[in-house]
């Protein structure tokens, strides 16, 4: 089978003539004629395309080369070691909970730190501090 016959045949399955084929896929009604019913050429890409374009259930490594099946096959994304859609929704919320927590944390011992820097400066402000001896403050009084 050639590339013309596959042509006729998504005509066929698609249930059009030829006239009406050129006209789904956006083509002047002879050029279609002059593949399919004269077979004076074989299409170019810019027919291919517009077939692929209009016809998306077509698989285009039949059209092009005849292998496989003219009918695309339903192609799942999903592997069985992949996560479903729900699983990784639910891993999400996890982990925004986790990063919630961890900014929490973060907030938390920002303000100790904070402190603890505050208690250390006072301590050093205290020993740079001038002693007053005991003896000259009972004096005083």
């Amino acid at each position: 089978m050639d590339i013309i016959d596959r042509l006729q045949e998504i005509i066929n399955y698609s249930d059009l003539n030829v006239s009406s084929f050129a006209k789904k896929i956006g083509v002047v009604d002879q050029t279609i004629r002059g593949i399919v019913v004269q077979r004076r050429n074989k299409p170019g890409f810019d027919i291919l395309a517009k077939i692929l374009q209009t016809f998306t259930w077509v698989d285009a490594e039949w059209l092009i080369t005849g292998k496989g099946e003219m009918i695309k096959q339903k192609t799942t994304t999903k592997t069985e070691n992949s996560p479903s859609l729900a699983e990784l929704i639910q891993y999400l919320r996890e982990k925004d909970l986790k990063i919630e927590r961890l900014i929490e944390e973060k907030t938390e011992l920002k303000v100790k730190f904070e402190m603890a820097k505050k208690i250390n400066i006072q301590k050093e402000e205290q020993s740079h501090a001038p002693c007053i001896p005991q003896n000259k403050m009972s004096q005083d009084m």
